[in-house]
C-alpha cells in the first residue's frame, strides 16, 4: 500500500538534520583535536613550571649571596673558596612538597683582584627544580652585577650639615663653670677669653637631632677649656677640667633660594633649609630619624622648592646613614711598597711620602716627591728624587707622612708672599700632602693621609665622556689653591687664568671638608656664569666647607658654585675608591645566563 505523502519529512527539515549532523561531527573533531592537542602539551607545561622553579631557585641563590654580604661585609674577598658553603659546590637544596625541590649554586665571575679595584662583583647563580617521579630536572641561569651603595651615588654627600669646626665655631660670650668670658670684647680696659679646646668640636661634630641647636659640653680631662683673666694687673690663665660650658653657637649652613643641587644628595644630618632652594633629583635624603614632622625631614623656616612641570623639584626623604670610614689605610694595600704589611705582594699603585707635587699630562705625569726614599722604578727614581720625573699614571697614589728631615717649601709651596694666617693649607713638609693638577688620559685614585690641594685645573682628557676617571680621597681635607697676600685686603696671588675652575673628579674628605683656601678674602674669583668652581663628578665630606661668600649684589670673595653629578658613577668608580662602613650591596643588574 503506497504511503501517503503526509508520512515523509519535509524538504526544509531533512536539511536542517543534515545541518546538525555535520556541526556535531565538527565540534567532535574539534573537541578530540583539543583533548589531543592538551595532552600533547602537558609535558610542555610540566617543563614550563620547572623552568619557573629554577628561575625562582637561581634568584634566591644571588639573593642569599647578598645576605652574606650583609651579614659580612669581606665576605667576596674569599672568592670562590668557601668551604663551608655548600652553595659554591653541589649546591644547596629548597626543600619543596610531594618530593619535589629546587636548588641552586653559584660562582663569582669577578677576581677579588678586579672588586677592589671596581667595586663590583659579578656572580652567576644556576637554579635546578627536581620535580621527582624521573622526570628530568631542568636549570636556569642569572648573571648578576652587585654593587654597594657608596658615596658615587650622589653628587654631594656630608655627614654633618655644620662648618667644620676644627676652623669655625662664633659665640659672643660663653660660660664656663658659671663665669661669663668674652673672646673679643673689653672688660674695663682688659680681657676674659677662653679656649674651647676640643670640646667645641666635639659638641658642633654632633648631628643637628642630637643636640647641635642648643650647643654645649661639659669640661673633663680630654675636653679641657683654657681661660685667661687679663682684669687684674697679671695675667692670668687657667686650665679647668671640670664644669659646664655653654653660650657658643656653631656656624650653620643654610640651603637658601636660589641653590640649585642637580643630582642625587643625601646627608646624614638633617639639612637646614632657609627660602626655597631646588632639588631637581627625587633621590634627595636626609637620615633625620625622627622630626617633628615626618613630612618634612629639614628644619628652620624655608620649604623647597616643588619646582615646575619641566623641572620638578623634591623635598627630602628618610634614608639610612651611610658610615663615613675614619681613614684611608685599606688603599695602602694596594700600593708599591707595601708598608702596612712587608711581607705582601705589592700593589699596581704607587707610594711617595711627605710633600708630594703630581701634574697630570694625560697618560704620563711628572712627580716630584724629594722625602720619598723606597718606590720601585715605575713610580721614582728615588737617587733623583729632588728631580721632577716622567712616570705612567698607576691606578692608585698614596701620599703618606714621614718623620725624616725634610726641607720647607721644596715644592715651591707656600709660593713668595703667600699669607698663612687665613684659613688655608699647613704646608709643613712632613705631612702627607700631595698637590695635584693637569689631565687625565686614564682611571686614577690619587690618596692622601693628610690633604690633596688642587693647584689648577684637574681633567680627564675625553671630557667625562668616555672611560677617564680621576678619584681624590683626603684623610683630612681637599683644598682649592687660593693662596692671597698679607696685605689688608689681601688680595689674590694667582692670575685669573692660572686659578683652578674646574674639577672632573669624584671627592671624598674623611675627616673634614672640601674647602677653598682663604675663602673669604680677595677679590671675587667668580664674576659672571662662566667661571664658577665647576666640579663635574661627586663631593663627599665630614662637614660642610665654604667656597665664598656674596651678598645681593653677586659675589664678594671665592667662587660661585657648580656642582654637576657625573652620570658614569652610578656604573664606573675610580680604582680602588672608598665605599662606606659596613654599606649594604646591592643588585644592580640580572640577565639570564
Amino acid at each position: 500500500m503506497p504511503r501517503d505523502r503526509t508520512d515523509q519529512p519535509p524538504r526544509d527539515e531533512g536539511v536542517a538534520l543534515l545541518t546538525v549532523l555535520g556541526t556535531m561531527a565538527i565540534v567532535t573533531l574539534f573537541l578530540l583535536t583539543s583533548l589531543g592537542y592538551v595532552l600533547g602539551q602537558s609535558p610542555v607545561a610540566r617543563e614550563d613550571q620547572d623552568a619557573k622553579a629554577a628561575q625562582a631557585a637561581a634568584q634566591a641563590g644571588v639573593d642569599e649571596y647578598v645576605a652574606r654580604l650583609t651579614a659580612n661585609d669581606s665576605y667576596w674577598t674569599l672568592g670562590n673558596t668557601d668551604t663551608a658553603n655548600p652553595a659554591f659546590a653541589a649546591g644547596r637544596t629548597i626543600q619543596g612538597s610531594g618530593g619535589k625541590a629546587a636548588s641552586y649554586r653559584y660562582q663569582v665571575l669577578s677576581t677579588a683582584a678586579q672588586t677592589a679595584r671596581d667595586g663590583t662583583i659579578r656572580l652567576q647563580a644556576t637554579g635546578t627544580s627536581s620535580p621527582g617521579n624521573g622526570t628530568t630536572p631542568v636549570s636556569r641561569t642569572l648573571t648578576a652585577t652587585l654593587q654597594p651603595k657608596g658615596f658615587l651615588r650622589y653628587i654631594y654627600f656630608s655627614d654633618v650639615e655644620v662648618l667644620d669646626p676644627e676652623l669655625f665655631y662664633s659665640f659672643t660670650y660663653v660660660t664656663v663653670a658659671g663665669s661669663s668670658y668674652w673672646n673679643s670684647g673689653t672688660y674695663g680696659n682688659r680681657y676674659r677669653y677662653v679656649d674651647l679646646g676640643p670640646g667645641v668640636r666635639q659638641a658642633c661634630g654632633a648631628y643637628y637631632y642630637a643636640g647641635r641647636s642648643t650647643p654645649a659640653f661639659t669640661a673633663s680631662s680630654s675636653t679641657p677649656v683654657t681661660v685667661w683673666d687679663t682684669t687684674t694687673n697679671a695675667a692670668t690663665s687657667t686650665t679647668l677640667t671640670s664644669g659646664t660650658v655653654s653660650g657658643f653657637s656653631c656656624v650653620e649652613i643654610q640651603w637658601a633660594s636660589g641653590d640649585i643641587v642637580a643630582g642625587p644628595l643625601h646627608s646624614n644630618d638633617a639639612l637646614r633649609v632657609g627660602g626655597s632652594p631646588l632639588f631637581t633629583d627625587p633621590v634627595t635624603e636626609s637620615s633625620w630619624t625622627n622630626p617633628p614632622d615626618p613630612a618634612r625631614r629639614w628644619w628652620s623656616s624655608g620649604t623647597p622648592s616643588t619646582g615646575t612641570t619641566a623641572q620638578p623639584g623634591y623635598w627630602p626623604v628618610y634614608a639610612a646613614p651611610l658610615a663615613m670610614p675614619n681613614g684611608n689605610s685599606e688603599l695602602l694595600k694596594y700600593v708599591e711598597p707595601r708598608v702596612d704589611d712587608v711581607t705582601a705582594a705589592p700593589g699596581p699603585g704607587c707610594y711617595y711620602t711627605g710633600q708630594t707635587r703630581i701634574v697630570f699630562q694625560g697618560t704620563t705625569m711628572r712627580v716630584l716627591s724629594p722625602s720619598t726614599t723606597s718606590a720601585p722604578s715605575r713610580c721614582l727614581d728615588v737617587a733623583n728624587r729632588n728631580t721632577e720625573q716622567t712616570k705612567a699614571i698607576p691606578p692608585v697614589i698614596y701620599v703618606d707622612s714621614t718623620s725624616a728631615s725634610c726641607t720647607y717649601g721644596a715644592l715651591g709651596y707656600p709660593i713668595a708672599g703667600e699669607w698663612l694666617g687665613g684659613v688655608t693649607t699647613d704646608y709643613s713638609c712632613t705631612r702627607g700632602t700631595v698637590f695635584v693638577s693637569g689631565t687625565v688620559g686614564g682611571q686614577v685614585t690619587v690618596a692622601s693621609k693628610d690633604d690633596v690641594v688642587v693647584t689648577g685645573d684637574l681633567l680627564t682628557a675625553d671630557g667625562a665622556t668616555g672611560t677617564d676617571m680621576i678619584g681624590l680621597v683626603a684623610g683630612n681635607y681637599v683644598w682649592v689653591y687660593h693662596p692671597v697676600d698679607g696685605s689688608g685686603g689681601h688680595s689674590n696671588l694667582l692670575s685669573s687664568g692660572a686659578t683652578p675652575r674646574t674639577l672632573h673628579a669624584a671627592i671624598l674628605s674623611l675627616r673634614h671638608s672640601f674647602i677653598v683656601q682663604n675663602w673669604q678674602y680677595g677679590a671675587a674669583l667668580s664674576t659672571t656664569t662662566t667661571n664658577k668652581l665647576t666640579v663635574l663628578g661627586s663631593i663627599s665630606q665630614r662637614y660642610r666647607g665654604p667656597v665664598g661668600t656674596g651678598n645681593s649684589g653677586g659675589p664678594v670673595s671665592g667662587y660661585i658654585k657648580n656642582y654637576l653629578y657625573d652620570q658614569r658613577l652610578r656604573n664606573l668608580q675610580p680604582p680602588y675608591f672608598l665605599k662606606p662602613d659596613a654599606t649594604p650591596w646591592q643588585v644592580v643588574t640580572v640577565t639570564d645566563g
